[in-house]
C-alpha cells in the first residue's frame, strides 16, 4: 500500500467563538490561547515542505476558528503558490462578504462549513450559540454569491440521525458540492456525550450509500466511519465507492493518507487519537510521516478481536480512535461494528492497473491534474471505461466533461438546481428552496384545493426564518402551531373564566383565539414562576387581549370585503394574533400569516378525520367526531351559511384573506364536482 498524504489537517488554534458540545479540540474561547500556536512562518516552512514532495496534497486549515487567525489569508495565498489545494473548514458565523472575497482572492479552494441541524434551535445548542444557526447559512448563501465551492459538514448523534436524509436534500438544493457526515467519537469537550449507538449508527452508512446511488448533484461522505466501505461493497461489490474499486476515501485515512498538526505542531494520526508522533518543531514532517512508529503500526496493523479475524479488514480495518477512547489499545476490535466475521477470504483492494491502450489528451491530463489526489485513481477508471465503451482510444477533455455532467447534472461545479415548480423531480421550487422527499409526500398527500395554499404558507415561513429547505419539521410545526398541549396545569376557576369567555363566542373565531389565550395565560403564568394556571392570569390576558391595536386602511378593507358572517370573527382573531405577538399596528402581511395560521389548522383537522376531499360531508364527519357539535345550532346556521355563499358567489373577493377568493373558490368547486 501506498502512503501518499492526501488530506492533512492543520489546527491553526484552539480558540474559537462557539462552544460547540462535541469538539475534539476541547476548544477554548476567543480570548484565551495562543502562546504557543504555530506562528505564521513556521506554518508556512509546513507548507513548503509538503509541496517539495507533492503539490497533490489538500491542506485543511481548521482550529478551533481558523478564522479567528489574522493571517489565515497570508497562510492561503503563501500554501496556493506552491500548487496545494487550501481549504478552510470553519463554523461560518464570521463569514461575511469580505472575508469570502478576501479568502477567494487568497486562493482558497473551498470552505468546510459545519452545520448541525436544520433547526435553528437544535444547531444553536449544540453549538452553544443563539443566532448561529442564520449565520452559518448566511455563510453558506455568500460562499454561492461569489462563487467560493464549499462543503457541508454533519456531526450525526442520536440527536439529531433522524435528519440525514433532509441534510442531503438542503446540501445538495443549497449548492454545495459535498457533505460529510461525521461520526462523532467522545473525545476533548464531546466526552461527555453520548454516541450514537452501533444499530443506529449502521442504519446511517446504508442509508448514506443508496442516497449516494440516488444522488446525481451531490457527493456524499461518511467520516470517521471506515465500516463505510463494508457497507459499500455488501450493498454492492461493484461501487466505486469502495477501495476494492480503487477509490481512496470514505473510510479511516489516518497515518495511511491523512494526519492533522495541532496548533502547537505535534503530529497525530488523527484528531481523535491524542498520541504524538512527532513535532514539526523538533523534525522534518516528512521524516515524521515516513518513519513514525505510530503511523507504520497503523500502516501494517495486527488487528485484535473480530477486526482480525475479518474478511474485510483490508478494506475497513474498523475505527482505531475508537477501541482507545473506550479504554483499550488502538489495536482492539472495533466495538461499534455490527458486522461478525464470515471466514470468507479476505477482500482485496484493487491493484490499480491502467488500460495501456487507452491514451490521455494534454487537457484531459491537466483537468484530471485537478482533481484532488485521492479521487484520481476512481476518475481515470471512470474516465477509461467510458472511453471503451464508446470505442475509441483517447480520453479528452469533451470526455471528461460528458462524465461531469453526468454525475453532477447541472450542478456541477456548484450551481444551484434549476428553478422548477413545485413537487419537482429535483425537489427544488420555482423560489430556489428545496422539499425533501419526506415534505413532498405530505404537500402530496393534502386535498388537492389547499395544497397550493400549504405550499405558499410553507415557502413564506421558511423564507422569513432563513431556511433553504422546507422540510418535514417546519410542516408539523406549522401544522400544530395554533394547536399546542397545555405544559402547564390549571386551576379550575381560570378554566371556567376562559370557557365563559369562549362560550360567547362563534366557533370559528374560537378556533382562532382559544389555543393562543391558552398560551398567553401560560406565559403569565411562568412570568411569576408559576407551574399552574391560576384565574388571574387569565383575567390578565382577557384585560389587554385587545388593547392598542391599530389597522393599516388596506388591511381593513381586506377585512371588510370578507364574508358578513365571519368579519368580525376575522377582526378579532387578527387582533388578538398581534397582541400575542407584540404588534400596534396590522398590515396586510400580518394579515395573510394569520390566514396562514388558519389555513394549516384546517388541513390538520381534515387529516384528523380522515379527509382527502372537500365536500359538504365535512359538517357531519365533524359532528361525529367533535361531541360539542352534535347539538350547536349555532355552528349548523354557520355552516349553512357558508354553504350558500359558496354555491352563490361566482366572482367573490375575499380581499386575499385565502378565505373565498376566486381562485380558491373556482378551486373548491371543481373539487365539488368530482
Amino acid at each position: 500500500m501506498t502512503n501518499d498524504l492526501f488530506i492533512l489537517a492543520v489546527n491553526l488554534t484552539r480558540r474559537c467563538n462557539l462552544a460547540c458540545a462535541h469538539c475534539y479540540m476541547d476548544a477554548e474561547t476567543r480570548d484565551s490561547g495562543g502562546d504557543a500556536e504555530l506562528g505564521a512562518n513556521e506554518i508556512k516552512n509546513l507548507l513548503d515542505e509538503i509541496a517539495s514532495r507533492s503539490n497533490e496534497t489538500m491542506v485543511v486549515l481548521t482550529g478551533g476558528e481558523p478564522l479567528l487567525r489574522r493571517d489565515l489569508e497570508q497562510l492561503i495565498e503563501h500554501g496556493h503558490s506552491l500548487g496545494l489545494s487550501m481549504v478552510v473548514g470553519t463554523n461560518g458565523v464570521l463569514l461575511n462578504e469580505l472575508r469570502v472575497q478576501s479568502l477567494k482572492a487568497a486562493g482558497a479552494m473551498g470552505m468546510g462549513i459545519s452545520l448541525d441541524s436544520l433547526d435553528p434551535q437544535s444547531h444553536d445548542d449544540f453549538r452553544g450559540c443563539p443566532g448561529s444557526w442564520e449565520k452559518t447559512l448566511s455563510a453558506m448563501d455568500l460562499c454561492k454569491k461569489y462563487d467560493l465551492p464549499f462543503q457541508v459538514h454533519f456531526s450525526v448523534t442520536e440527536q439529531n440521525a433522524h435528519e440525514v436524509q433532509s441534510m442531503i436534500d438542503f446540501a445538495s438544493a443549497s449548492g454545495a458540492h459535498v457533505l460529510n457526515i461525521f461520526f462523532l467519537i467522545c473525545t476533548g469537550r464531546g466526552e461527555s456525550m453520548s454516541d450514537i449507538t452501533p444499530v443506529r449508527y449502521e442504519e446511517v452508512l446504508k442509508q448514506l450509500v443508496e442516497a449516494q446511488e440516488q444522488t446525481r448533484d451531490l457527493i456524499i461522505r461518511a467520516r470517521c466511519a471506515p465500516h463505510y466501505k463494508r457497507v459499500a461493497y455488501e450493498h454492492n461489490p461493484e461501487s466505486s465507492l469502495t477501495r476494492a474499486q480503487g477509490y481512496e476515501g470514505g473510510g479511516c485515512l489516518a497515518g495511511i493518507h491523512y494526519c492533522r498538526i495541532t496548533p502547537e505542531g505535534a503530529v497525530t494520526a488523527c484528531p481523535y487519537i491524542p498520541d504524538e508522533d512527532g513535532s514539526i518543531r523538533e523534525q522534518q514532517f516528512w521524516e515524521i510521516w515516513d518513519n513514525s512508529p505510530g503511523f507504520q503500526q497503523l500502516r501494517n496493523p495486527t488487528l485484535g478481536g473480530k477486526c482480525g479475524k475479518c474478511e474485510y479488514r483490508e478494506l475497513c480495518g474498523g475505527c482505531r480512535a475508537r477501541p482507545l477512547a473506550m479504554g483499550g489499545t488502538i489495536m482492539d476490535a472495533d466495538p461499534w461494528c455490527s458486522h461478525y466475521p464470515t471466514g470468507k477470504p479476505i477482500i482485496q483492494p484493487l491493484v490499480e492497473q491502467h488500460d495501456t491502450t487507452i491514451a490521455w489528451s494534454a487537457e484531459a491530463q491537466k483537468r484530471l491534474e485537478r482533481v484532488p489526489g485521492f479521487l484520481r485513481k476512481m476518475v481515470r477508471k471512470r474516465a477509461e471505461a467510458h472511453v471503451l465503451e464508446l470505442g475509441e482510444n483517447q480520453v479528452t477533455s469533451k470526455h471528461m466533461a460528458t462524465l461531469a455532467a453526468r454525475r453532477f447534472g447541472d450542478n456541477f461545479p456548484g450551481k444551484r438546481p434549476d428553478n422548477t415548480p413545485a413537487a419537482d423531480k429535483s425537489g427544488v421550487s420555482s423560489s430556489g428552496l428545496a422539499w425533501t422527499s419526506e415534505a413532498k409526500v405530505y404537500l402530496e398527500e393534502i386535498p388537492a384545493f389547499l395544497r397550493e395554499g400549504v405550499f405558499a404558507v410553507a415557502e413564506d415561513v421558511a423564507r422569513s426564518e432563513g431556511r433553504l429547505e422546507v422540510n418535514i419539521k417546519l410542516l408539523h410545526r406549522l401544522e400544530q402551531e395554533d394547536s399546542p398541549e397545555r405544559e402547564l396545569a390549571w386551576e379550575t376557576d381560570a378554566d371556567d373564566l376562559l370557557e365563559a369567555l369562549l362560550a360567547v363566542r362563534e366557533p370559528q373565531v374560537r378556533m382562532f383565539i382559544q389555543p393562543g389565550m391558552e398560551v398567553a395565560a401560560e406565559r403569565e403564568a411562568k412570568r411569576h414562576d408559576s407551574s399552574v394556571v391560576c384565574i388571574e392570569d387569565v383575567q390578565t390576558i382577557i384585560d389587554t387581549q385587545l388593547a392598542g391595536v391599530e389597522w393599516d386602511a388596506d388591511a381593513l378593507a381586506r377585512v371588510e370585503s370578507a364574508p358578513d358572517f365571519v368579519r368580525a370573527g376575522i377582526k378579532k382573531a387578527a387582533e388578538f394574533g398581534a397582541r400575542r405577538e407584540g404588534l400596534e399596528r396590522i398590515t396586510g402581511n400580518d394579515l395573510t400569516r394569520f390566514r396562514n395560521r388558519a389555513m394549516m389548522k384546517a388541513v390538520r383537522r381534515m387529516k384528523g378525520f380522515g379527509m382527502k376531499e372537500l365536500n359538504f360531508d365535512a359538517f357531519a364527519i365533524a359532528k361525529e367526531r367533535v361531541p360539542r357539535l352534535k347539538e350547536n345550532q349555532q355552528a349548523k346556521k354557520r355552516f349553512s351559511e357558508i354553504r350558500s355563499y359558496v354555491e352563490s358567489r361566482q366572482n367573490p373577493d375575499g380581499g386575499g384573506l385565502g378565505l373565498l377568493d376566486s381562485e380558491l373558490l373556482e378551486k373548491m368547486k371543481a373539487e365539488l364536482k368530482r
